[in-house]
């Protein structure tokens, strides 16, 4: 049961999050070739399907869904990524602007700055526009419950976000699945280290 939860969310949002393959370099570097290949969402092995969906079937179980819950869960996806599809569109039409302007010689530095700058403003809104969605698509699927189930799934996403933090505790000491990790593990960081700037 230890992924059962945060494969919840995933299951039932997995086309939304998965309609776009993004590039993963970070912001303010240009992205090599290879890393770009790299970075790219390959399609879903049949192996990954039938693990997507039995851990689907295990969350079903779990929270004990009538057929007819099933339906209208299905639907409430279908709805979402409807409506997340055309915002994560624009988001990488955005972030295929940026890398343009960042490519095009002829302008200033002052110029590409401005406009890029602009740029993340525009993505930092679609994404808040992305979040809203997720939390939406959340309220719907929990509408569809039973008191019961909606207990069961409170308990569920508890234990789901102790294991969470269970795994990145356990990243911080340099372990991860009871395994130390080689040293080069950009997860183990010396503790005296300067934190990472984000943005």
């Amino acid at each position: 049961m230890k992924k059962i939860v945060l494969a919840s969310t995933l299951i039932l949002f997995l086309s939304v999050g998965a309609a776009n393959a993004q590039p993963c370099p970070l912001e303010g570097q240009k992205p090599c070739p290879k890393m770009e290949q790299k970075c790219q969402k390959p399609p879903m092995s049949p192996e990954m399907k039938a693990k997507m969906e039995q851990k689907k079937a295990e969350f079903d179980k779990k929270l004990g869904l009538t057929d007819e819950q099933k339906t209208k869960i299905e639907q409430v996806r279908k709805d979402g990524f409807e409506k997340m599809k055309p915002v994560m569109d624009q988001i990488k039409a955005k972030k295929d602007e940026i890398k343009t302007i960042r490519e095009n010689g002829s302008l200033t530095q002052a110029d590409a700055n401005a406009k890029v700058q602009a740029l993340h403003k525009e993505i930092g809104e679609l994404k808040a526009q992305a979040r809203e969605i997720k939390k939406q698509n959340m309220q719907d699927f929990e509408a569809i419950l039973t008191d019961k189930q909606k207990k069961t799934l409170e308990k569920m996403k508890q234990e789901g976000r102790k294991e969470f933090a269970k795994k990145q505790k356990a990243k911080k000491i340099g372990e991860y699945n009871g395994r130390p990790m080689p040293p080069h593990h950009p997860a183990i960081q010396p503790l005296d280290a300067p934190a990472l700037e984000t943005k």
